[in-house]
């Protein structure tokens, strides 16, 4: 589970939770009052700060979308295909 931690004048929370939303991972925001900076934990992972907490999110993003794009349904076996025999559909 993702879990960010983050003070009260955090503008970017709305932002960060829609992305979560999308990415469709379990996630918590837990307002902290005396953080001064938001932090994200994930697993065994940590992101101190905004740009750090950003490219995170980023590499979640994008790993979502590598995960959909190597669907199995996208590609055809033919056995007269170079390779393994696989060709994208």
């Amino acid at each position: 589970m993702i879990t960010i931690y983050y003070p009260p004048d955090n503008h970017l929370i709305p932002t960060w939770q829609d992305r979560l939303n999308r990415l469709a991972f379990k996630y918590e925001l837990i307002r902290e009052d005396s953080a001064t900076e938001p932090c994200l934990v994930d697993g065994e992972e940590h992101a101190e700060g905004i740009s750090a907490i950003e490219a995170h999110l980023e590499s979640l993003e994008q790993f979502v979308k590598d995960w959909y794009d190597s669907r199995c349904d996208r590609y055809d076996f033919d056995p007269d295909a170079p390779g393994y025999g696989f060709t994208r559909i």
